[in-house]
C-alpha cells in the first residue's frame, strides 16, 4: 500500500482577483511524500509563496479567490480541518518572521503557541526547555526581538513551528536574509527535526545550500507550472543549464571592477559607536570604531555576520537609532541637518520593503518616489525593466517579497536623492532579478555619480559589483 503523502495537491487554481485575468497559481498538481526533503525552486514572483498559503489555508480564507483543486494535508482535505488540528500537520514559517511573532520574547511567543494547541500550563515550560535545548536556541529564550538579527529571528520562528508538533513545515526563503554560519544552525536544525520524521518543504533561491538535506529539488515557472518535479541531489549538476536558463541558479555575469569616482566622501563616520541597547548607556557596545570613510560616486558592499551592526549602522545614518561620536553627510554633521533635507538626499530601502510603501498601487509607488511626472507608457516601461509587467494597478503589499524590493528599489531609484542605502537588495531574488537590480544601480551610479551603500551576505555579488568592500568585523570596521 502506498504511504499517504504529507501534500497532495490536485489542479490547485486561485487568483487574487474573481475577475483577474492571471492566475497566481495555475493547475497545479504536486506531491510531497511524508520524511522528505523538497526544495523547490522558480523565478521570482511565479507564486511558490502564494501556493504555500494556498496550502496552509492562509488563501483564500484571508483573500484571492480558489477557482478549483484539491489539498489533502496526510490523506485529510485541508477544508476539513480547524485552525489547531491544521497546525498539527503543516506549518508555514514567512519570509519575513517579524511577521510570525505575536509576542516580545521567545519564551512568551512559545507559550502563546503552545496555549493555542492547548497543551496543559504544568507541561509548557519543561517542553519549551527541552525545545530550545535541542535546538540550542535556550540563549534566545528571554531576548526582545527587536534586538535580534536576521538569522536570530528565522531560528526562533523555527523553534516555535517545531514546538508546535507539525508533522510538516514548510519554509519561505529562511536563508536568504542570513549569513552562512547562520543559514548552517538552521538546516542542523532542520536535520533534527527531519532525522524525527519530520517533512520539510523549502522555497528557496539557494539550492546548493540544501544538498546535504534535500532529498528532491522541483523546479517551477510562472504560474507554479511544473518544469521539472524530481530533480535529485546526486543528479543536480545535469540541471544546471536547465536551471541557469530559467534564471534561478549560476554564477554572477557582472564583472569585477572598480570606478575612480569622486574626491572626497558621501558618508563619514568618526569615533563612531553604538550600544547594543541603546536606552541603556552602560550596555556593551555593539560597534566601537574610529570610523570609516564610503567614498562618493562608488558601489560599497557592508558585510559581516548577522547581528554584528549592519542595519544598525544604516539606522544610524537615518538619525533612527542612536549612535556617539560623528557622522558626516557630504562633509555635513549629521546632527545639523534636519530629516527631512536628510531624506532629500539619502533614500533606503529596507530589509522588509513592505514597511516604506506609502500608497495602494504599484504604479502610484512609482509616481511617489519620482522626482518629475510620469506618462503611462513611462511607468510601464520602467516596471518592464523590473519584471513588474502588468502589476500596475496591483497593491504592492500583494507582491511576492522579490517583487516588493523591485519596486522599493524602483521607487528610490526615481527620486533626487544622491545616496541610496540598500539593505540585503537580493533578499527573495531569483539569479536574472538580482542582476537586472545590480545593473540598474550601476548605471546610476555611472550616469548621475551616484553613490550605493549596500548591504549583503553575498561575498560572490559584491566582489563582482561593488567597487569598495567593507566589513564589520570584532565592533569594527575593515576595508
Amino acid at each position: 500500500m502506498r504511504p499517504v503523502p504529507a501534500l497532495e495537491v490536485r489542479h490547485l487554481t486561485f487568483r487574487y482577483y474573481e475577475n483577474g485575468k492571471k492566475n497566481i497559481v495555475d493547475d497545479l498538481s504536486l506531491t510531497v511524500e511524508a520524511g522528505s526533503t523538497t526544495v523547490i525552486l522558480g523565478n521570482s514572483g511565479c507564486g511558490k509563496s502564494t501556493f504555500a498559503s494556498v496550502c496552509a489555508g492562509l488563501y483564500p480564507e484571508n483573500g484571492g479567490f480558489l477557482e478549483s483543486g484539491e489539498i489533502e494535508l496526510f490523506g485529510k482535505p485541508l477544508s476539513s480541518l480547524g485552525h489547531r488540528e491544521r497546525s498539527g500537520y503543516y506549518a508555514l514559517m514567512f519570509q519575513n518572521p517579524d511577521l510570525q511573532f505575536c509576542m516580545n520574547t521567545l519564551r512568551k511567543e512559545l507559550i502563546f503557541c503552545l496555549e493555542n494547541i492547548c497543551t496543559p500550563p504544568e507541561d509548557m515550560e519543561p517542553q519549551i526547555e527541552r525545545v530550545a535545548s535541542d535546538l540550542k536556541v535556550s540563549d534566545l529564550l528571554d531576548r526582545k526581538f527587536s534586538t535580534m538579527s536576521g538569522g536570530e529571528k528565522q531560528k526562533a520562528s523555527l523553534c516555535c513551528l517545531i514546538a508546535l508538533g507539525s508533522r510538516c513545515i514548510v519554509l519561505d526563503e529562511a536563508l536568504a536574509n542570513i549569513d552562512r554560519e547562520s543559514a548552517y544552525d538552521i538546516l542542523e536544525m532542520l536535520k533534527k527535526y527531519s532525522a524525527g520524521g519530520g517533512t520539510i518543504i523549502a522555497i528557496d533561491h539557494l539550492p546548493q545550500l540544501w544538498k546535504g538535506l534535500a532529498t528532491r529539488y522541483i523546479l517551477m515557472g510562472d504560474g507554479c507550472r511544473i518544469i521539472e518535479d524530481n530533480i535529485r541531489p546526486e543528479e543536480f549538476d545535469n540541471y544546471k543549464e536547465l536551471l541557469r536558463s530559467e534564471g534561478v541558479w549560476g554564477e554572477y555575469s557582472g564583472k569585477a571592477h572598480t570606478r575612480d569616482g569622486e574626491t572626497g566622501f558621501a558618508i563619514s563616520l568618526k569615533d563612531f559607536s553604538v550600544r547594543k541597547d541603546p536606552k541603556d548607556k552602560m550596555s556593551e557596545y555593539l560597534i566601537k570604531s574610529s570610523g570609516v570613510g564610503f567614498r562618493k560616486g562608488r558601489m560599497t558592499a557592508l558585510l559581516g555576520k548577522s547581528g554584528i551592526g549592519k542595519t544598525t549602522t544604516f539606522l544610524s545614518i537615518l538619525k533612527q537609532h542612536p549612535y556617539e561620536g560623528k557622522i558626516e553627510i557630504d562633509g555635513r554633521d549629521l546632527r545639523a541637518i534636519k530629516e527631512r533635507e536628510l531624506f532629500k538626499t539619502v533614500g533606503i530601502v529596507f530589509q522588509n520593503p513592505a514597511d516604506q510603501f506609502i500608497t495602494q498601487k504599484v504604479a502610484d509607488e512609482v509616481m511617489a518616489g519620482a522626482s518629475k511626472t510620469l506618462t503611462e507608457d513611462e511607468i510601464e516601461k520602467y516596471l518592464a525593466d523590473y519584471g513588474l509587467i502588468k502589476k500596475e494597478k496591483y497593491s504592492p503589499y500583494m507582491l511576492s517579497q522579490g517583487q516588493q524590493r523591485r519596486l522599493a528599489v524602483l521607487s528610490v531609484l526615481l527620486g533626487d536623492q544622491k545616496i541610496l542605502l540598500l539593505d540585503e537588495p537580493t533578499y527573495g531574488q531569483d539569479l536574472s532579478s538580482t542582476e537586472a537590480i545590480m545593473r540598474q544601480l550601476e548605471e546610476k551610479v555611472d550616469r548621475d555619480h551616484f553613490t550605493v551603500l549596500f548591504i549583503t551576505h553575498d561575498r560572490e555579488l559584491a566582489e563582482k559589483w561593488a567597487d569598495d568592500i567593507v566589513r564589520i568585523e570584532d565592533g569594527g570596521f575593515v576595508s
